[in-house]
């Protein structure tokens, strides 16, 4: 007669875990090794360049990120050594939070529309937007390009923010967390007299905040580490206008020696840590909202 054991009656689960494990630790790899990386002595780069740890304490340096922060004030005979960290922090904010806030907005209004509104082909408009999430983004790339400059966002953060805000990503996110909320409260507080802006403010927005929470974490996340699109727009631009991810890979790619990695991973670090805070502060938010924008439909 078969026995019953705890590992016959678990073998799914152990195996499932041992599998996310070995997930988690491959992901985790590079991200420690460039934390740590980013302490070491360059000599110490450069014979020991696949340890993860100094190979004694005396490989142990801050110089990566004095280096960085020690270049900040432009001077001409060193200007491709010209790292203006603060103000790419504070442009990398601007964009990142002030585009995610934005196309929130939009985005929270647009699924709203679409769930709460009847009007005249809203699931067939619906559908096509989501169609348009199959065009592969470089077919874009030029037109928005002339877009920006006839707007006169060409070389400025604006030019960094408005494509973004026609995302339908967050529109389709936002849109299935709404359809959990029950039709009887909107139609309820319709015929106590509340407006559609009334509604969408006081009943929708509160009940769908874990929805807003995920794709405004996901939205930052692009916004913060957006590379390509930077590099056509403000590539140009003054370095004062750069934002950290491209100023990153500025550095990334200067970065030809052994002398130069403890830089480039320094500065890694420094974008990686909002990234990090947001989603410390946002961790049971955001997981409630991953769960629940895939209730219904």
């Amino acid at each position: 007669m078969r026995r019953d054991t705890w590992l016959g009656r678990n073998a799914g689960k152990l195996i499932a875990f041992l599998i996310l494990l070995l997930v988690s630790v491959l992901m985790l790899l590079p991200i420690i090794w460039g934390v740590f990386g980013s302490f070491r002595d360059y000599n110490d780069f450069n014979l020991h360049a696949s340890s993860f740890l100094p190979s004694n304490w005396d490989a142990f340096t801050f110089d990566g990120y004095a280096e960085l922060f020690s270049k900040t004030e432009f001077i001409p005979s060193q200007a491709n050594e010209y790292y203006p960290i603060w103000n790419w922090l504070f442009n990398s904010l601007i964009v990142a939070i002030g585009g995610t806030l934005l196309y929130l907005l939009i985005a929270s209004l647009a699924a709203y529309a679409f769930v709460f509104l009847d009007f005249k082909y809203s699931n067939r408009i619906f559908y096509f937007l989501i169609g348009t999430m199959t065009i592969p983004g470089i077919i874009s790339t030029a037109p928005q390009l002339i877009n920006m400059n006839m707007l006169g966002f060409y070389k400025s953060l604006m030019g960094l923010i408005a494509p973004s805000l026609g995302g339908v990503y967050g529109v389709f996110l936002i849109r299935q967390f709404f359809l959990s909320i029950p039709h009887d409260l909107i139609e309820n507080a319709r015929l106590d007299g509340a407006s559609n802006l009334a509604i969408f403010r006081r009943i929708v927005l509160p009940l769908g905040k874990s929805a807003l929470f995920v794709q405004g974490l996901f939205g930052f996340m692009a916004a913060w580490n957006d590379v390509q699109w930077a590099q056509l727009i403000i590539g140009s631009a003054p370095r004062t206008t750069w934002t950290l991810a491209y100023g990153l890979k500025v550095i990334s790619d200067n970065s030809e020696s052994y002398e130069a990695i403890t830089l480039s991973l320094a500065s890694a670090v420094i974008a990686m840590i909002p990234i990090f805070i947001v989603y410390l502060l946002a961790q049971s938010k955001i997981i409630e909202g991953v769960a629940q924008t895939g209730i219904k439909h």
